[in-house]
Order: C-alpha cells, then sequence, then structure tokens
C-alpha cells in the first residue's frame, strides 16, 4: 500500500463529530457549488448559530456567489446533523472544532484560503475538500495548518459508512504569542498525497467501507490501475466505473494486451469496449 494511503487509513474515527468537550465550538464548511442547496436546507433547522460567506472579506470576494459557506453550530442540533449530511454527500466539506473566539476561527479559515506551492506560486485552496484536507494533515506542518483550530472532521465517502476521520493538533499552541505566517506553504508532496486519498475517495463512494468488498489492502493497487486509464486518455467518470470490477485483478501495466490497448491510437469509448471484454 502506498504510504500516503497508509498514514490516511491509521488515523483515528469517530462515529459523531462533536464540540461539546473542553469549551469547544463546532464549525462546518460547506462546498456551496457542491450542495447548491446547502443554506436553503440548513435555514430551516433549529441549532445555526452563525452562517458566512468564507470568501467575504477575502482577495476571492468577487466569487462570492460561489463561495464555500461558514457555519457555526450547537452540536448535536438538527443544524449540526444537516451540516454533517451535507458534508457526507458529495465530498463536500469538513466539520471543526476550535477552543478560541468565533472571529478567530473564522478568520483563519478565511486566510487558508490562500496557499503557495513550490511549483505553481499562489492560488485558491479547496482545503475544505475531505481528500485536498487530509493530504495537507499529512504533509504540512500541524500549527501552521490548524491555527486555532483543534480539530477536524473529514467524512467517509460512502452513506453506508459512519466513519469519519479524525485530525487533531495535539499539542496546542498558544496562538496569541505565535505570529502566524500566510499564505500556507504547500510541501512538494502535498498534491502526490491528495491524488492518492481522491483516488480512495472514489473508489470507496462505490465501494463502502464497511461492505464486504475490496479491503484497503486492495486500494492502492487498483487506484494504480486506475490512474494507468487517465494516462492513457480513459478519464470520464462512466468509463472509469465500467472497468472498475477489472481493476482487480492485478497491475494492468504488465499485461501486454492491455496495454497494446491503451496505447493504441483508439477513442476511449473503444478501449473501454475492448477492455471489457
Amino acid at each position: 500500500m502506498s504510504e500516503w494511503l497508509s498514514h490516511f487509513l491509521e488515523k483515528p474515527v469517530a462515529t459523531t463529530p462533536s464540540g461539546t468537550t473542553a469549551n469547544r465550538t463546532l464549525y462546518g464548511i460547506v462546498d456551496s457549488v457542491r450542495q447548491p442547496r446547502a443554506l436553503e436546507k440548513l435555514f430551516q433547522q433549529a441549532g445555526l448559530n452563525g452562517v458566512e460567506k468564507l470568501f467575504q472579506d477575502t482577495p476571492f470576494a468577487e466569487m462570492n456567489d460561489v463561495s464555500p459557506i461558514w457555519l457555526q453550530l450547537t452540536p448535536g442540533s438538527p443544524a449540526a446533523a444537516q451540516a454533517l449530511e451535507l458534508c457526507h454527500d458529495n465530498r463536500a466539506g469538513i466539520l471543526l472544532t476550535s477552543r478560541e473566539k468565533p472571529e478567530t476561527a473564522l478568520l483563519h479559515a478565511r486566510r487558508l484560503l490562500r496557499m503557495n506551492d513550490p511549483t505553481h506560486g499562489d492560488s485558491l485552496a479547496r482545503y475544505y475538500d475531505p481528500a485536498f484536507w487530509s493530504a495537507l494533515a499529512l504533509t504540512v506542518p500541524v500549527q501552521p495548518l490548524f491555527g486555532p483550530w483543534d480539530s477536524v472532521f473529514t467524512p467517509p465517502a460512502h452513506r453506508d459508512d459512519q466513519q469519519w476521520r479524525l485530525w487533531e493538533q495535539t499539542e496546542k499552541v498558544d496562538t496569541s504569542s505565535v505570529e502566524q505566517k500566510y499564505p500556507l506553504q504547500l510541501k512538494s508532496n502535498t498534491l502526490i498525497a491528495f491524488d492518492e486519498i481522491r483516488w480512495w475517495y472514489w473508489i470507496r463512494l462505490r465501494n463502502a467501507e464497511s461492505a464486504a468488498g475490496l479491503s484497503d489492502s486492495q486500494l492502492s493497487g487498483v487506484a494504480d490501475n486506475l490512474q494507468l486509464l487517465v494516462d492513457h486518455g480513459i478519464e470520464e467518470g462512466r468509463h472509469l466505473e465500467r472497468l472498475l470490477p477489472n481493476l482487480n485483478q492485478g497491475p494492468l501495466q504488465a499485461r501486454t494486451d492491455v496495454m497494446n490497448v491503451l496505447s493504441s491510437d483508439m477513442p476511449a469509448f473503444e478501449k473501454v469496449q475492448r477492455l471489457e471484454v
């Protein structure tokens, strides 16, 4: 199994993300592009204590119409349950807790929106994508990433799975005495880890962790085969889904018949038809 996927699967899990302990406040960040009816659903529920457009008062304010939504929630409330569902569906968000003032937690969330990649420079970072957050937490220093936050919860991929992965800042730093530097600096391996965990989400969305299908030990090989298909022009999800049942039979790269098809000039749909046989 790959290094980053192995570390990801080793993280502790929680069935219900909570902010009830040690005076922590529970927050959520929901991607409004992936959940366009998020506010409509949330405003119908009790326990929603605050809503902010995350792009507001940032360099990305001109895109406020598609801004992710920052939520302050009462743990155990109907609004918190709705936020869990929104984040869970379509890999659309994360939950987090903080002991600091709400404005401090929100300010950090806004400042994290701009990150610096050593190759590509500064750009908007969708760190509220559970797969990308996981990659960040595995590869960059904890304190600059978490700032005033204590813990972050990332959802499982499949609706039948209930185990949220827990990411914690175990050595709490007094943020008032530490100068936080922005933008956050990505590491050279952050995007590599992101690709691996993104494949995990894609596969697990179609093969639940709780089902007796693919084991964790088999996932890395399936992900490698998926990436090989993408590298050879088979990129559409519907095509990859058709081939998924055949991707757990060893590395495709070792099969001459498969590589002959993939290396050909055939259009993607025809390659899929040949590989399905």
